[in-house]
């Protein structure tokens, strides 16, 4: 069986050895959960990377939000995420219950996109480069015709409409999105957390984040809100969607828990549910959640992010990162939170400022 390295504030095992191995340099790959709003903790987590320039990794997959949040960070756009969660999701403009009722999206991801890219465009040619050097992206969407999952290597012509298809939730994104004549769905259905994926591309070093508690199968409070927003002939419509989900979602939990001999996983994840739901989250929900993200974030560089850089943190990093217990006192504290009227994106004195 191979190795699981769980992650987490609180986690005092980690804290007891700190994780002194080496880590295998073959192929390291980055795995990045859905989750709707929830996301928002995992764009914290890769804030905090992005601030020391922390980037060991050769395969990039993620599913939904984790998507969306894998571009900012190939594209190398610290604080890209969080400002499109915080400021377009909350949008009523984007989530709308009253329009789903009268027959539009519950969700409208098109003016998502579009407001988005114009607004807060990702630096595409940025993560270009990044490809020709070598890196792999794949972001998952799921076929409409047979819910098997898709991983679509975005390009420049394409890298919205796959965000789009990736998070395109069934019933309440209505459409779907057509991509070369196919249909497809949110690729949670099919793969929320696609670490087999990664395993299957060659992967034998593969860090996850997620947005759930470690362990946490397949939940019925998800069926609960499909069930309160859609009608029961469009429901019935959905159950084999949701079986596959429930499936896939079992069987990628079990593979985290008991790797292959061959696979170390470091997961990362939040010590408890996260206080945003996949929609309809608060600002000061997501204000937690984002600075919950960013502590994960910097326990994970505390005690093992060394073993990926060959111990090659600067003095900086080693300084803001080193274990102690008025570390551990913080982790365990809310930031202060963001304002509505503040910018949500950084600007560099206040990324050195703000560590």
């Amino acid at each position: 069986m191979g190795k699981r390295i769980p992650i987490t504030l609180g986690n005092i095992d980690l804290l007891s050895y700190k994780y002194k191995s080496p880590v295998k340099f073959g192929k390291i790959a980055l795995v990045c959960e859905g989750g709707g709003q929830r996301g928002i903790f995992t764009a914290g987590v890769l804030d905090e990377f992005m601030r020391v320039e922390f980037n060991p990794f050769d395969l990039l997959l993620g599913t939904s939000a984790g998507a969306q949040n894998l571009s900012a960070y190939i594209c190398g756009q610290r604080g890209y995420a969080r400002r499109a969660i915080s400021r377009y999701t909350t949008n009523p403009a984007f989530f709308n219950p009253l329009r789903f009722v009268r027959g539009g999206h519950l969700v409208d991801l098109d003016w998502f996109v579009d407001t988005a890219s114009k607004e807060l465009p990702l630096d595409i040619p940025a993560a270009l480069r990044k490809f020709d050097a070598g890196c792999e992206f794949y972001m998952c969407a799921c076929r409409a015709d047979n819910f098997e999952p898709t991983y679509f290597h975005p390009d420049e012509k394409n890298w919205l409409q796959v965000i789009k298809a990736s998070s395109a939730i069934p019933g309440f994104y209505r459409n779907g999105v057509t991509i070369n004549g196919v249909v497809y769905y949110d690729g949670g259905i099919s793969d929320a957390i696609p670490v087999e994926e990664a395993y299957r591309r060659g992967a034998d070093t593969i860090v996850v984040i997620r947005t759930v508690p470690s362990q946490l199968y397949y939940t019925p409070d998800w069926v609960k809100r499909m069930e309160h927003w859609l009608g029961d002939s469009s429901l019935q419509k959905m159950v084999r969607m949701l079986q596959q989900h429930a499936k896939s979602y079992y069987r990628t939990q079990k593979f985290i828990e008991n790797p292959p001999d061959d696979v170390q996983i470091f997961e990362i994840y939040p010590p408890a549910p996260l206080t945003a739901s996949a929609l309809g989250s608060r600002l000061p929900a997501l204000n937690k959640d984002y600075h919950l993200g960013r502590r994960c974030g910097r326990y994970f560089l505390a005690t093992v992010g060394h073993a990926f850089v060959d111990n090659k943190f600067g003095i900086a990093e080693r300084k803001n990162y080193h274990l102690n217990r008025y570390f551990l006192r913080q982790s365990v504290k809310s930031d202060d939170s963001v304002k509505p009227s503040a910018t949500l994106v950084e600007s560099p004195e206040q990324q050195i400022n703000n560590g």
